[in-house]
C-alpha cells in the first residue's frame, strides 16, 4: 500500500506570492536552488504562486513510499527533497496562521521527498483572490535525499521563473 492519508482541500492564505512546507519554528527561507513551482531549503521547501495575495486550495497525499506519477491534469510538476528535524512537517504561511491541515510527516524526523503539483497559476496572475482557482497537490513520503526534479513546467508563471540557461534564449 502506498497511500497513508489524504487531506484537503484546505484554503492556504498567500502573500508575496509564497507559502511553505517546514517545521513550526523553521526560519530559513534561502533557498538552495531557485525552482519554478518550488525552491527547497534543504528544511523546508518555497512554494512559488501565480496570486500575489489571496488563498489556494492544497490536497495533501502522505504514502509510505514514491507513488506513480500522474501529471495528466497538472500544468506543473516538481520533486524536492528536505530533512525534517522535529517530525512536524506543515503547510504553512508567511503572515497568517497555518490552514487546517495535519503534520505531513507522520513517520517523525528523517529525510522527505516532496512532489509538487500546481495548475491555475496563469488564470489571475499577480492578483489578489480570496479563493483563487489556483490548485496544489502535494505527494509526501520519506526518501533519502535527491536534487530539485521538474517533471512537467507549461504555464506562463512558471515559464517567468524559469531563467534561459543560455542568453540566447531570453
Amino acid at each position: 500500500m502506498s497511500l497513508i492519508a489524504q487531506h484537503g482541500p484546505a484554503w492556504t492564505r498567500i502573500d508575496y506570492h509564497q507559502f511553505f512546507l517546514m517545521e513550526p519554528e523553521h526560519q530559513d527561507f534561502v533557498p538552495e536552488e531557485a525552482g519554478r513551482l518550488i525552491s527547497p531549503t534543504g528544511e523546508a521547501v518555497i512554494v512559488h504562486t501565480g496570486i500575489a495575495g489571496g488563498n489556494v486550495a492544497v490536497h495533501i497525499e502522505i504514502h509510505d513510499h514514491e507513488p506513480p506519477l500522474d501529471d495528466a491534469d497538472w500544468e506543473e510538476v516538481a520533486e524536492a527533497s528536505m530533512q525534517v528535524e522535529e517530525g512536524s512537517l506543515m503547510v504553512r504561511c508567511l503572515m497568517e496562521d497555518p490552514p487546517d491541515l495535519p503534520v505531513l510527516t507522520p513517520a517523525g524526523p528523517g529525510p522527505y521527498r516532496v512532489r509538487a503539483h500546481a495548475r491555475g497559476r496563469d488564470i489571475a496572475y499577480d492578483g489578489c483572490e480570496s479563493r483563487s482557482q489556483e490548485v496544489y497537490l502535494f505527494q509526501i513520503w520519506s526518501a533519502p535525499y535527491l536534487p530539485l526534479h521538474v517533471l512537467k513546467q507549461t504555464d506562463l508563471c512558471g515559464k517567468g521563473l524559469r531563467r534561459p540557461a543560455h542568453p540566447a534564449e531570453e
